[in-house]
């Protein structure tokens, strides 16, 4: 009795391993937090498996993500914005990579949109205005059509893609002014305005959840959720990538 009772433990036993691929590895992804809450932690479940890997992901900006993995930590940087820009956001992060050894492999696009408390008056800008707001040459929201009082720019990290996108495309590579609050996480970015009535800040579009905050109307300012890879991806890398892509593809129908 006790002999059988062993053998259906150690059949159960080796049939999970079965269940598990021969080639199942894990795979790092690391960096942009907007890719990491729109595309990869919705789909995460999915992909472990269609792929049989298991998925290892740091949310650590953009600009940490791509140094990662110039260093060996990541298999895949996570990134939400142009090549040229991730590149920067790197160098501000305090590793100079040479964009040519890189290759981008798109999962879905995505907009940035700029966002302010549901009670302010100021519900159209300009990027001119947006930018200035930004640089800190326009500090009250009655210049700009809101009530008399100052204006508190929130930000993503210093080494985030949404932040270095926002500076490249709208603020025409201004500095942000000092006074700006930057936070370790995009997504932190609505969660404080919604308490903040003065507050303005960038984020991805697919954080804006209910009425808690207001997007302001301005021009589009689109921008890529990618993995990025030094050189081709790894067979692992690429197989991940591909479950990505067709997941992301699902959501949009």
């Amino acid at each position: 009795m006790r002999t059988h009772k062993n053998n259906l433990i150690l059949a159960a036993a080796l049939s999970a391993c079965l269940a598990v691929p021969a080639w199942a590895d894990v795979v790092k992804l690391h960096g942009a937090t907007t890719v990491q809450n729109v595309v990869i932690n919705p789909n995460r479940e999915a992909v472990q498996k269609t792929t049989g890997h298991t998925l290892e992901i740091v949310g650590n900006a953009t600009g940490k993500g791509l140094v990662d993995l110039s260093e060996g930590k990541a298999d895949a940087a996570m990134v939400s914005e142009p090549l040229d820009i991730a590149v920067a956001a790197a160098a501000v992060a305090g590793k100079t990579i040479d964009a040519k050894t890189l290759q981008m492999h798109e999962i879905r696009k995505d907009e940035i949109v700029f966002v302010v408390h549901p009670s302010n008056a100021a519900s159209k800008l300009t990027w001119e205005q947006l930018a200035d707001i930004h640089t800190g040459k326009i500090t009250n929201w009655k210049e700009v059509g809101g009530k008399d009082a100052p204006i508190v720019v929130y930000s993503d990290a210093v080494t985030g893609g949404t932040r270095a996108m926002v500076k490249k495309i709208v603020m025409k590579d201004v500095d942000y002014a000092a006074n700006v609050k930057s936070l370790t996480s995009v997504s932190r970015v609505p969660e404080l305005i919604a308490q903040d009535a003065n507050g303005v800040g960038a984020v991805g579009r697919g954080f804006v959840t209910g009425d808690k905050t207001k997007i302001v109307a301005t021009k589009k300012l689109e921008r890529p959720l990618a993995l990025v890879t030094i050189g081709a991806p790894s067979p692992k890398v690429k197989a991940v990538y591909d479950a990505f892509k067709v997941e992301a593809a699902k959501s949009a129908k």
